[in-house]
């Protein structure tokens, strides 16, 4: 049986990703800040916050423990703020960054060991050059960041396969933390990002995949 952990499983696209896999006989682990209200999917959680080293040290530990290894790793987790960069606040920049980027680096430093070889590790980024918009900036600039980590994290880490998913605007809950309406044309459920993980993770895929 194949093994997958999803960081961020309690947001739109984890939770997606977790059903997905489930549905295909995959064994399923999934990582939060709060995961009590997925009494739905009968996986195995963890409470972590991302920001916090020991809190992701420990969730790698878990991991560890409950598989040994895994097959499949995603980092899903992310949040939204517009704000503009003039009236933005250390804290909520700061907010922004440990949930899209920082999150990203302490998990993959703490769990690569639990990786298998050749396994592979799917990185939610977003298409810059779309998202540099007013009230925006620390978010383009958080998944900027994130797309530059993973390249490097690319030419680092060369016996797992690693994937950054650029997605357009998905319908998920992340839209009520901003006041701009979801584009009419082109807006991806989640399960088209599911989707897209899972054949990547068929197609034996790395580096940039646009959806």
């Amino acid at each position: 049986m194949e093994k997958a952990v999803i960081w961020g499983v309690t947001g739109g696209i984890g939770r997606a990703i977790a059903q997905q896999l489930l549905s295909e006989g995959w064994q399923v682990l999934g990582i939060a800040r709060d995961p009590s209200n997925l009494s739905d999917l009968d996986i195995p959680t963890y409470a972590a916050d991302f920001a916090r080293d020991t809190d992701v040290a420990a969730a790698s530990l878990w991991i560890a423990q409950e598989v040994g290894e895994v097959n499949l790793w995603v980092y899903a987790a992310g949040d939204i703020l517009a704000q503009t960069l003039s009236e933005m606040t250390m804290e909520e920049w700061t907010r922004l960054f440990n949930a899209n980027t920082v999150g990203a680096h302490l998990a993959v430093q703490h769990s690569l060991p639990t990786i298998a070889t050749r396994g592979q590790l799917v990185f939610i980024g977003a298409y810059v050059d779309r998202i540099t918009l007013p009230r925006l900036g620390a978010y383009a600039a958080a998944k900027a960041a994130l797309e530059a980590y993973t390249k490097v994290l690319t030419k680092e880490v060369r016996d797992r396969r690693i994937t950054l998913l650029r997605v357009g605007a998905v319908e998920t809950p992340l839209w009520d933390k901003v006041p701009f309406n979801p584009p009419r044309n082109g807006l991806l459920a989640p399960i088209d990002v599911a989707n897209a993980i899972l054949q990547a993770y068929k197609d034996g895929h790395k580096g940039v995949l646009d959806l």
